[in-house]
């Protein structure tokens, strides 16, 4: 996903860009075909620019909805996905308490 994954070509050459400038600090500078990925994890340098390949991919961000922001239009202390969610179980009680007063 850091070197090959053709779907994050772009987001890969700015990765790579980004830990070639900030490795202008004192310490040995390996280009993305010589580093290892453990070692792009391991350099604290690179932290920044992890998150950000990070951000910009969407790798590791949970499926569903996404919520939005406080102070956005439609933000809300619940997302659409939970009040949804929500709805569905009470649904499911009021089918339950109907059946059992029919027993």
């Amino acid at each position: 996903m850091f070197k090959n994954c053709p779907q994050w070509k772009c987001q890969q050459k700015t990765l790579w860009a980004t830990v070639l400038e900030t490795k202008k600090l004192p310490g040995p500078t390996r280009g993305r075909d010589r580093t290892k990925i453990a070692e792009l994890f391991a350099d604290e340098r690179c932290s920044q620019a992890i998150l950000a390949f990070l951000a910009a991919t969407d790798v590791g961000r949970t499926a569903g909805p996404p919520v939005a922001e406080e102070g956005e239009e439609g933000a809300s202390e619940t997302s659409e996905w939970e009040d949804r969610e929500r709805e569905e179980q009470l649904a499911l009680l009021r089918e339950e308490e109907r059946l059992g007063g029919q027993e």
